[in-house]
């Protein structure tokens, strides 16, 4: 015999920002019916960025909701502040609970993300969402620490025209690696490691399946064009990253103890805005959902022969 689905009253308000929603009323401790994640689903597909308050989630409570939206990627590293597979400890505390130095490699781990990124861009199919939820959380009077948002189909939309042009057929290498040539005391990556994950090229410009278009760029995870001289491809990536810092297109989050945020890795970039490391503790815990497919860009096989479907009709 099934269990019927039980109702829950929960409201979605627009933050009047680039990207964003808060989303009160709703209780994520218990299961949630399939018309409820329907209308996260398609929240996030209008937003980008949902921010559920007043959460107390148990780390199998966590697992259990993302669960519900679909399969969970299993985070590449075989030792990080890590207690499942799964689940990501985005932390300057140990799992003991020990504040960590600014030396130690988790900490510097985590100045990788100081950088415009979408997870998992290093991966042949990335990440579709990603799920953070707030256990030691900044004060309020504490400089930085937000999570900064950028709305790729508003930067992508913004570009001039000879820009599009030109970027329209061009790829960019993602390297799970490039965190250490950025820092260097970051121990190397195991065999184990390098095998999960091998470097992958994405286009520069995705196409979804609603026709809509946005940015693919990262700026954790390398800064080469594809097919492009060096100097040549590391100038474009740094016009593209400088162009998705613009205020227009972002949102930056001021974070409770409690709230659960959820975006979508296929139309946005985040970053962890600089802090004290050394002075405040933050501790976050990170579920991710994986993707359902590679990215396609403007010549993709598929996207190319939905268009001429399309104009057939």
């Amino acid at each position: 015999m099934q269990q019927a689905e039980t109702a829950e009253l929960f409201a979605i308000n627009s933050l009047h920002a680039p990207l964003g929603a808060e989303i009160v009323g709703a209780d994520l401790s218990r299961p949630q019916g399939s018309k409820q994640i329907q209308a996260f689903r398609d929240a996030l597909d209008v937003y980008g960025v949902l921010c559920f308050r007043d959460q107390t989630l148990t780390e199998q409570q966590q697992i259990a909701f993302t669960e519900q939206w679909g399969p969970l990627e299993d985070f590449p590293e075989e030792n990080k502040t890590v207690a499942a597979s799964t689940v990501y400890n985005v932390a300057n505390v140990s799992a003991q609970g020990e504040h960590l130095p600014e030396t130690d490699h988790r900490v510097i781990f985590q100045r990788v993300n100081a950088q415009w990124h979408t997870d998992s861009s290093y991966r042949y199919v990335p990440a579709y969402a990603s799920l953070l939820y707030g256990i030691e959380v900044m004060p309020e009077d504490a400089l930085g620490g937000r999570t900064g948002f950028s709305n790729m189909v508003l930067a992508y939309e913004a570009l001039p025209e000879n820009l599009k042009a030109r970027i329209e057929p061009l790829h960019m290498v993602h390297s799970y690696e490039h965190g250490r040539r950025m820092f260097a005391s970051l121990p190397p990556l195991s065999n184990y490691e390098k095998n999960a994950v091998p470097p992958v090229s994405h286009p520069l410009v995705r196409v979804h399946p609603d026709g809509r278009r946005s940015l693919f760029i990262t700026a954790n995870a390398g800064n080469e064009i594809s097919g492009m001289p060096l100097d040549e491809g590391q100038a474009l990536h740094r016009e593209l990253v400088e162009h998705v810092s613009r205020p227009e297109f972002c949102y930056f989050h001021k974070w409770k103890k409690g709230d659960l945020v959820v975006w979508d890795n296929r139309t946005t970039l985040h970053k962890a805005e600089v802090y004290d490391m050394a002075r405040y503790r933050r501790v976050f815990r990170r579920t991710t959902l994986a993707g359902e497919g590679p990215v396609l860009g403007p010549y993709s096989t598929a996207v190319v022969s939905r268009a001429k479907s399309s104009h057939a009709k």
